[in-house]
């Protein structure tokens, strides 16, 4: 094994702490760091049990699970010039500072690198990730919502791994509930047992109710059951008001239909799946 490097940049002089991540020694500033982290200044006003506990560079305070990519990372944040910005604030640099901040609990430059990661465009199942192992509650709810929302085919090999079997059989049976929902609205065309509205009659209501069925199996069913791109059961409503008015179809009927799917309540249903699929997720991620 080579022997630790000084790193060329954070080796100062005047430090008085020296760590190591993987092969590379930082002499740092005790009171730079206690600054951002009071947590920090609690655990080393403990007594480690280490002789010369990061006195020296032949007594560095090790630093498991944290490469020296990532500690030069989150030494660009730590020791950047008031007012300015670390060069880097691409994904692996964000990361990276996160991930060193959670560890010693620095709350501002927690909160400035989950603002920029914010910039740029994770995928709902990093983001999951992410909040799992980094405590980001604010971002299980959407991550979530966007993935049950998704066809499960569109979460590849790579990101079922990273998921997690639990976390992934929560959003394939959200997936499952929410499609026998879609095709339990899809096959049955809403207030077929309505009377007909006062601009109608009991003889044309029988062809109001015809032409709607139609409609109803040839347009909206198909949305909502399409393969790759479903309608949404929470734009339904929307949806069918903005088509044009099927020939023969008294309007007043055809508000009274788009109002029975909203008094059904079957606009609600998607919504609670979601929600159960969010708390299930939450509830998981609390007990890591």
């Amino acid at each position: 094994m080579a022997a630790p490097q000084r790193h060329p940049k954070y080796w100062f002089l005047d430090g008085n702490i020296v760590f190591q991540a993987d092969s590379t020694l930082f002499h740092l500033h005790k009171g730079v760091l206690f600054v951002h982290s009071p947590t920090l200044e609690n655990i080393f006003a403990l007594p480690s049990g280490v002789e010369n506990d990061g006195e020296d560079e032949d007594h560095p305070i090790f630093l498991p699970g944290i490469s020296g990519e990532e500690f030069d990372h989150f030494m660009s944040w730590l020791y950047h010039v008031s007012g300015a910005l670390p060069h880097d604030q691409n994904l692996p640099s964000l990361v990276a500072i996160l991930k060193v901040s959670h560890l010693w609990q620095i709350k501002n430059s927690i909160a400035w690198a989950i603002a920029h990661l914010n910039q740029l465009e994770l995928s709902a199942v990093h983001k999951l990730e992410l909040a799992r192992k980094y405590t980001i509650p604010q971002w299980i709810a959407p991550a979530v919502r966007s993935l049950t929302l998704a066809s499960l085919s569109a979460i590849d090999e790579d990101e079922t791994l990273v998921l997690g079997v639990r976390v992934y059989s929560i959003i394939a049976r959200a997936r499952e509930v929410m499609e026998m929902e879609l095709c339990t609205i899809a096959a049955v065309p809403p207030g077929l047992s309505l009377p007909p509205s006062p601009a109608c009659n009991n003889s044309h209501h029988v062809h109001c109710k015809d032409v709607w069925t139609c409609f109803w199996w040839q347009k909206v069913a198909r949305q909502l059951l399409h393969p790759y791109n479903p309608l949404a059961i929470s734009a339904l409503v929307e949806y069918v008001s903005q088509q044009t008015n099927p020939d023969g179809l008294n309007l007043e009927c055809k508000a009274r239909f788009i109002g029975q799917v909203v008094e059904s309540g079957g606009l609600e249903v998607e919504e609670n799946i979601i929600y159960g699929a969010i708390t299930a997720v939450q509830a998981y991620f609390e007990t890591l």
